[in-house]
């Protein structure tokens, strides 16, 4: 079994043994096979999540003004604390390549520079999520290179080529944007 910790491990238990009501936050899954899944639903580390109710086994949760249903499968591979992340590890995206420093974010990228996205920096409003998952729709998953094209004259928006296309985000959405440089 791969267990994948993005935070404090002292505290953490599988979601499907939390009873309602009950405030907690994502720290990591018991197995990696879901865990692009689950970060796709907007279960990613970080997440402050809300236990609402437990029916058979299956939970209803609140993810900001969100609500999904989780059958107990799923719930048992997602692991929760009673506490919230702490710097660094409230970031989305692979431990091993985090370091301990303030993490590098899209918008302190220079121009015809090449990176690759690590993570998104966790939020906790809900129309930063929900702009965190458009940028995963956009392929802008943990592991894709991208280069920076253009940076207008005040710094905002800045355009970056990803798969192929040009994707132009304003900076504080590049701000959200755990990336890392990549030599060419």
């Amino acid at each position: 079994m791969t267990i994948n910790l993005y935070g404090p491990t002292d505290s953490c238990q599988s979601l499907a043994n939390m009873q309602p009501p009950q405030q907690l936050w994502i720290v990591g899954y018991r197995n990696s096979a879901k865990t692009n899944q689950l970060i796709g639903m907007g279960l990613a580390p970080g997440t402050a999540i809300e236990v609402l109710q437990m029916v058979a086994g299956n939970l209803v949760v609140r993810i900001g003004e969100t609500r999904i249903g989780l059958n107990q499968n799923i719930a048992e591979q997602i692991l929760v604390s009673d506490q919230p992340l702490t710097a660094p590890e409230n970031v989305m995206g692979d431990p091993a390549n985090m370091e301990q420093t303030a993490p590098l974010t899209l918008k302190d990228f220079q121009l015809h520079q090449t990176g690759k996205v690590k993570g998104f920096a966790a939020t906790d409003t809900p129309d930063l999520r929900a702009y965190k998952k458009k940028l995963l729709a956009m392929g802008l998953t943990p592991g894709t290179e991208f280069t920076v094209t253009h940076i207008a004259p005040l710094g905002d928006p800045v355009e970056i080529k990803v798969r192929g296309f040009r994707l132009s985000l304003r900076q504080a959405e590049a701000a959200l944007l755990i990336v890392q440089e990549v030599q060419e």
